[in-house]
């Protein structure tokens, strides 16, 4: 993506799964556009929320 690791060390988690959603469509026009359920309730688990 570009990024260098210190800048994404600088990202929040939002900023940085922004960034791989936007590049994953921007290189991919059949990307998937959202999480499933379970991405969702997975991640949510992760962050503690």
């Amino acid at each position: 993506m570009g990024f260098t690791p210190q800048q994404i060390d600088g990202m929040s988690m939002w900023q940085f799964m922004a960034s791989v959603e936007g590049f994953a469509q921007a290189h991919d026009p059949d990307a998937r556009s959202k999480l499933s359920e379970a991405e969702k309730d997975d991640l949510a688990d992760w962050l503690g929320i």
